[in-house]
């Protein structure tokens, strides 16, 4: 039902993953397992990596040991009625300064979104130290419990039809956290432009789930256009550009997912 990423591939993709040692300024506490065993044990219990992403760095020296992202699938899963997969998030590096950590997550068939639950949901996280492997598969189970929770409340977002105000409300608290410090791309571009689909299916849909869908895919993939004008008052031309960065990535995404989640208990309240 999904297409799965081979090691093969994912060594093209994510080569930080199969590094064999942490950085050589690690504490004498941190255990390295390298990211690619804990990926093979979590293959053993049925869960197949389906995304890969490694963070960009300019010294090539720091390379093996960047942060990396991977959403994986059970094996079992198929897609909700609505299109919905559950899925693991799996976020570690070999530097030292990051545990393993694991997310429930949500991925959308109509718009290949990969989604990220809010702060409301439960984030295991597992030290370099001890049983790590057995620790993230432990942990893994933990929070894909959360899932079934993840799709209920999707399914109730589905249900809850927003007015215009409601719409607007939401786009213009996304505007400030996407440009929190950015005064240019703030006046650039306005809260509006978040909402507007980007695909035919999700036009004249006003239900909250679709709305986050359609926001957190702007957000994320960039795009927006916009005018402004530089230090000697000329107008020129600015867009926002992908969220690449996996902490910024997962950030914006726990927050919007919490903010559509606020939302939706309101209207129910």
């Amino acid at each position: 039902m999904f297409n799965a990423l081979s090691l093969e591939s994912l060594k093209a993709i994510t080569p930080s993953i199969f590094t064999k040692e942490g950085a050589a300024d690690t504490s004498n506490k941190y255990k390295h397992i390298s990211t690619i065993d804990v990926v093979k044990g979590l293959m053993s219990e049925g869960f197949i990596p389906v995304k890969a992403i490694q963070s960009g760095t300019r010294k090539i020296d720091k390379a093996p040991f960047t942060k990396h992202m991977l959403r994986f699938r059970h094996v079992d899963s198929v897609p909700t009625a609505g299109g919905l997969f559950p899925e693991l998030v799996l976020v570690n590096s070999h530097d030292g300064l990051s545990s393993y950590r694991l997310m429930a997550g949500l991925y959308r068939l109509v718009c290949s979104n990969g989604l990220v639950a809010g702060d409301t949901f439960k984030e295991v996280r597992v030290r370099h130290q001890g049983d790590v492997i057995g620790n993230v598969i432990e942990g893994t189970y933990e929070v894909m419990k959360e899932t079934t929770k993840l799709l209920e409340h999707a399914e109730t977002m589905g249900t809850i039809e927003l007015t215009q105000p409601e719409k607007n409300i939401f786009s213009e608290v996304v505007h400030q956290l996407r440009f929190d410090g950015d005064e240019t791309l703030k006046e650039a571009i306005k809260p509006e432009q978040f909402l507007r689909p980007r695909r035919y299916q999700e036009n004249g849909k006003n239900n909250l789930f679709t709305v986050f869908n359609v926001v957190q895919e702007n957000v994320i993939k960039g795009g927006l256009r916009g005018w402004t004008r530089d230090g000697q008052g000329h107008v020129k031309r600015a867009s926002t550009r992908e969220i690449k960065s996996i902490d910024q990535n997962n950030a914006l995404n726990r927050a919007l997912w919490t903010l559509a989640e606020k939302m939706m208990q309101l209207r129910k309240a």
